[in-house]
């Protein structure tokens, strides 16, 4: 069998190396003599070639791919501010989602504590104040979880990744006001009012994360009409539900300093009382506030050490159970415990 009869043959469906082999001639010579006596590749043949080629393609893009791991805080920051000022989205021919969050300059130094926390997640702030991940499954498989036909929502599944305080805490930075209402009595009393404006999300959906807050951090909020968005908010009025309040999110928001305002009320209600001389802060202040007295400590640590839960002691001293959690966690950095 000569030359042409073997091309003729063999060509159609085996590859160009394997055939210049056995001729003993040059890939490009099989080319120029198949192209010569219109010789051609089988239709079966190219297709196989085409699916190694996508398959090669594949293996190179997955290759690319960053093997990413979120902790649990980590997956509450990003959730928290997804339910907030952070949203998923899709390049034009992207594969994989990533998260983005435009903010103004007087909150750079808030986004800048989010994008150390998420560093190792691909986390970098652009020149124009946008904070930005990479494209990852990790994103595709939350915007799955939180877009339903592309729109934003809170479900009964996807609420339940929200679970530790720093994710609370986040929420309220991005969508939370601390007010300090005044009634216009002669002796003038003084109440904090916690609201988060939750009015992209329906009234089931905000009832779906009051429900959920409750369950999971025991604060219970109040569903409130407004006639924004889409018209409800979730709100804290009761003293004590915001000193609890206050008390889970406090160790994270307290981490920014251009974030006091929104959990420092000992300064909010002091600085009233200096432009407000008829502000009465005996009644504020015969409640028990937000930080730990040494006797506290003091129970806390001796608890810790006979083996008390941290929710036995959140019972016994009549705290939070986050409050507890955390202040166990500073006395621990501190070598207390």
């Amino acid at each position: 069998m000569n030359k042409l009869e073997y091309l003729q043959k063999f060509y159609p469906n085996t590859d160009n190396k394997i055939l210049a082999e056995h001729l003993g001639i040059s890939e490009q010579s099989v080319r120029r003599l198949a192209s010569k006596y219109n010789i051609r590749k089988s239709k079966e043949y190219m297709k196989k070639q085409h699916e190694l080629l996508l398959k090669a393609k594949e293996t190179k893009y997955l290759s690319s791919i960053p093997d990413l791991h979120p902790t649990n805080y980590q997956l509450n920051i990003i959730v928290g501010s997804i339910l907030g000022d952070g949203n998923l989205s899709y390049a034009p021919r992207g594969r994989n989602a990533y998260y983005r969050e435009h903010f103004c300059q007087e909150q750079y130094e808030y986004r800048l504590w989010k994008c150390t926390q998420l560093k190792d997640l691909g986390f970098k702030i652009n020149k124009n104040n946008t904070l930005k991940s990479i494209s990852h499954p990790i994103f595709s498989a939350l915007y799955e979880k939180f877009y339903i036909n592309k729109k934003k929502t809170i479900t009964y599944d996807n609420i339940k990744l929200l679970n530790e305080p720093v994710g609370l805490a986040c929420l309220y930075m991005d969508d939370g006001t601390l007010v300090i209402s005044k009634n216009n009595k002669p002796n003038i009393t003084v109440n904090p009012i916690i609201t988060l404006y939750t009015l992209n999300f329906s009234e089931e959906e905000n009832i779906i994360l009051q429900e959920h807050i409750y369950k999971s951090f025991n604060i219970r909020f109040n569903l409130k009409r407004h006639p924004d968005g889409k018209k409800y908010i979730l709100t804290l009025g009761k003293r004590e539900e915001i000193f609890n309040f206050i008390d889970v999110v406090k160790p994270y928001v307290s981490q920014i300093s251009k974030m006091d305002y929104k959990w420092n009320i000992d300064k909010r209600i002091r600085k009233e009382s200096k432009n407000v001389k008829r502000i009465n802060l005996s009644n504020f202040y015969s409640r028990k506030f937000l930080s730990y007295t040494n006797d506290e400590i003091d129970k806390i640590i001796d608890f810790k050490r006979r083996g008390f839960s941290d929710k036995e002691i959140a019972n016994k001293l009549n705290r939070t159970y986050w409050g507890i959690v955390w202040k166990i966690r500073d006395l621990k950095a501190k070598n207390m415990i």
